[in-house]
């Protein structure tokens, strides 16, 4: 079977990344952060992008508990 474009787990989506941060910030004018947690970007923002259908260009993407475990689940 040929998932394509429509299987998430196969994409790297900024999203789905076990380093995101997502937060309240209330000293930006969009108060909502997305942090990089890992060690080389110590809680910058995330690079992203955060857009349905757009992957992530980041070196340091690693999937996510939540899409590890849907990934598991669909096999």
């Amino acid at each position: 079977m040929n998932l394509g474009s429509t299987d998430r787990g196969a994409e790297k989506y900024a999203i789905d990344c076990k380093h995101l941060k997502r937060t309240i910030d209330r000293e930006r004018p969009d108060p909502y952060a997305m942090l990089c947690t890992h060690i080389v970007r110590d809680d910058k923002d995330c690079v992203g992008p955060f857009l349905e259908d757009l992957e992530t260009e980041c070196g340091l993407w690693e999937p996510n508990t939540e899409l590890v475990n849907r990934q598991k689940n669909r096999l």
